[in-house]
């Protein structure tokens, strides 16, 4: 058993954005592919957790992109724990392309909740067994509140969003990669068409459901930066805070 995850990949049309290269979200469906698998090898992948009445939730996580891949190019993909906390496990990601070029990397921290409650536990003893070898250099732990977290939010942009059936995931609830895409199509026609994204950086904060109304926020922060917030529109709950960095 691997302790690291190596995944390769050969990039299909519709993995692909407008211009050939590789899509966020198509990205971030792999990553989210590659570190099940690996979790499964060490008896806490999604149906593990599900069988005992949990499941995992994304809490934080940081892309950055160094280097686009394009329509047909073979990339590897590794994945790791790099910590295991009371209540967290921080997991990294890694993007190749087949010479060894870095064309992306990924810092991520996690929890389990019950799935009755719906509420954050501590992190089962069967987890805490895991053990993270020597030699393996983490990438910087995410911050918990990060700088771009604010009290006062001025949007100048907002869609609305009804939360559809294939946006849910095993654990009931959106999965985070549909909030990536409706965060991202919320951002001006001009930048999509004339930018690539460099840098995600998200914190997720609540759950969301099944014909849930939700607002998608936006409001540039420099003229390379947006700032973004999803919003339940019912409770006025914040689901998701975020920042994008375009070059």
């Amino acid at each position: 058993m691997a302790f690291i995850q190596t995944d390769i990949f050969t990039l299909r049309g519709y993995e692909c954005d407008a211009t050939g290269r590789l899509s966020i979200p198509a990205l971030m469906n792999l990553m989210q592919e590659s570190a099940n698998r690996n979790a499964t090898e060490y008896g806490i992948g999604i149906t593990d957790l599900a069988s005992q009445g949990f499941g995992w939730m994304l809490m934080r996580f940081n892309l950055r992109m160094h280097q686009y891949p394009r329509y047909g190019q073979t990339i590897q993909l590794l994945t790791y724990p790099t910590v295991v906390e009371k209540y967290f496990i921080y997991r990294d990601f890694r993007l190749l392309a087949d010479d060894g070029t870095l064309l992306a990397d990924a810092a991520s921290t996690w929890l389990v909740f019950s799935m009755e409650k719906r509420a954050m536990v501590p992190l089962p003893d069967f987890i805490h067994t895991l053990s993270v070898p020597a030699g393996i250099e983490p990438l910087p732990k995410l911050l918990l509140k990060p700088d771009f977290q604010v009290t006062v939010w001025q949007a100048t942009d907002e869609k609305r969003v009804e939360v559809g059936w294939f946006s849910i995931d095993q654990n009931q609830h959106v999965n985070n990669v549909a909030y990536v895409q409706w965060l991202l199509e919320s951002v001006d026609v001009a930048t999509l068409k004339t930018r690539e994204l460099a840098e995600i950086d998200l914190v997720f904060r609540t759950e969301s459901h099944w014909n849930d109304q939700l607002r998608v926020q936006s409001a540039r922060e420099k003229s390379n930066a947006f700032l973004h917030r999803i919003v339940q529109e019912e409770s006025g709950k914040d689901v998701l805070l975020a920042r994008s960095r375009w070059r």
